[in-house]
């Protein structure tokens, strides 16, 4: 039975993820409140508060649940493997734009941090944590960089750090343009040649 009830306030916590993801997608977060989650989730207010403790903690749940893969691509940046430094940043940038095209719930909840979330008062502690996200990418791309440059891959005239900024505002553009108009790109034939107009540039010449 005690496995039963687990299983089932697991199933209802999805639920209330999953409600709260359309909603928030469909209405904005400002204007979606708990009573529209609850009703999506077929669950009473009472049900969310069991396991969220305000509507942004729930909004804060549901980017976990997208952040996992983005950390563990970021990870990879950390260590060398068997392609060049430059290769291996483009394909796991190129990686994390695709889960945006070819996942749809990356696709919905992004779209929400980027076009559908108001920076007010309310959402500040998710704003900045997002915040330190976006340094950590930039941290973790600086010392892939900085590897590039060991390795004599990256143009020296180029500051790792410069090109860590660089490439995050690319990537950071493209993915809220691709965001608030999809068909303005293809980005299953389109992100490498994207990318590629920056790394022609940081590659060493020669």
């Amino acid at each position: 039975m005690a496995r039963r009830s687990k299983a089932d306030a697991e199933q209802t916590r999805a639920a209330i993820l999953d409600a709260a993801e359309h909603q928030f997608f469909e209405q904005g977060v400002s204007c979606t409140t708990l009573a529209h989650i609850a009703a999506a989730a077929g669950v009473t207010r009472g049900a969310i508060y069991w396991h969220f403790a305000n509507k942004n903690d729930l909004f804060n749940a549901m980017l976990e649940r997208i952040r996992l893969p983005f950390r563990m691509m970021l990870s990879e940046l950390q260590q060398a493997n068997e392609q060049s430094t430059l290769a291996q940043v483009k394909d796991v940038i190129c990686r994390s734009m695709l889960l945006v095209e070819q996942q749809p719930q990356y696709y919905r909840v992004l779209t929400v941090v980027f076009h559908r979330c108001e920076y007010v008062e309310e959402l500040n502690p998710v704003v900045a944590q997002q915040k330190e996200l976006n340094q950590e990418v930039i941290a973790t791309l600086t010392l892939a960089f900085n590897r590039a440059l060991d390795n004599g891959e990256l143009n020296p005239c180029i500051r790792p750090e410069d090109a860590a900024i660089s490439l995050n505002a690319l990537f950071v553009g493209l993915l809220s343009q691709y965001l608030q108009h999809p068909g303005c790109m293809n980005l299953t034939k389109q992100v490498e040649p994207l990318l590629d107009t920056l790394f022609v540039g940081l590659k060493k010449p020669g």
